[in-house]
C-alpha cells in the first residue's frame, strides 16, 4: 500500500514540527538543568522519537511498523504524563 502523496507531507511537516520542539525544549533543558525541566525534556523526547522512528515507513514499505491505535495512545499518554509531571514539579 503506498501512502499518497499528502499523507506524506503530513508526516514530514509533523516530524519537523516535532524535532523543532524538542530542540527547543532540549536547549532549555540545557541551560537550566532542573528536575522540572528535565521531566518536562523527557516528555517531549518521547514525542521525537515516536516521530523519528515512523520515518522509515515514509520511504521502504518493507520497513511497516504495526501498531494499534492504542498502541499510539498509550506512547503519547506517557510522553504527557512526563510533561504533566514536569509542569506541576513545584
Amino acid at each position: 500500500m503506498h501512502l499518497e502523496i499528502v499523507d506524506v507531507i503530513i508526516r514530514v511537516a509533523l516530524i519537523v514540527a516535532t524535532s523543532f520542539l524538542f530542540s527547543i525544549i532540549l536547549l532549555a533543558y540545557l541551560r537550566v538543568r532542573t528536575l522540572k525541566m528535565g521531566l518536562i525534556t523527557i516528555g517531549f523526547g518521547v514525542f521525537f522519537v515516536h516521530a523519528v522512528i515512523y520515518i522509515p515507513e515514509l520511504i521502504f514499505d518493507e520497513f511497516r511498523i504495526v501498531m494499534t491505535a492504542n498502541n499510539h495512545l498509550l506512547i503519547h499518554l506517557v510522553a504527557l504524563v512526563f510533561i504533566a509531571l514536569g509542569m506541576f514539579k513545584d
